[in-house]
């Protein structure tokens, strides 16, 4: 059995920032998967993948990178690529979002997903609310 591989992960403002392989393959796309997938169970779902120093990705990297994009999209979240030239070639790469910095990629939006309350009983806030109800003074202007 081989060491398990990871990239290095830092949070930035709330932001998980992944820093990509130089080289983006089948095997390395293997775990940027497992990777984004251990994010988005922890609430995640809007991550930064730092591909400052990755010089090629093959159709497998590529396919993985746009997966990793739809599955964010279909959680509210985003995936954003910061210095993706190995991905100039690529036709229709707009798609997701690319920034030239990591400080631009992650001043946009939480990275945690909101979770709504369970349903709340109407009736217990309606009698706690009014009996907590009471005149705010205002200051004298």
């Amino acid at each position: 059995r081989m060491a398990e591989i990871r990239y290095p992960i830092q949070v930035v403002r709330g932001v998980p920032v992944i820093a990509a392989p130089a080289v983006l393959d089948s095997r390395s796309a293997n775990v940027l998967r497992t990777t984004l997938l251990r994010l988005a169970a922890t609430g995640h779902v809007t991550v930064v993948l730092d591909m400052s120093a990755t010089t090629t990705c093959d159709a497998a990297g590529c396919a993985e990178l746009g997966r990793a994009y739809q599955h964010a999209a279909a959680e509210g979240g985003d995936l954003r690529l910061v210095g993706a030239a190995a991905l100039t070639h690529l036709a229709g790469n707009g798609v997701i979002p690319r920034y030239p910095t990591v400080a631009d990629a992650v001043a946009e939006t939480p990275a945690v997903r909101i979770v709504p309350f369970g349903p709340v009983d109407k009736l217990r806030v309606a009698r706690s609310s009014t009996a907590r109800q009471r005149p705010v003074p205002l200051p004298a202007g």
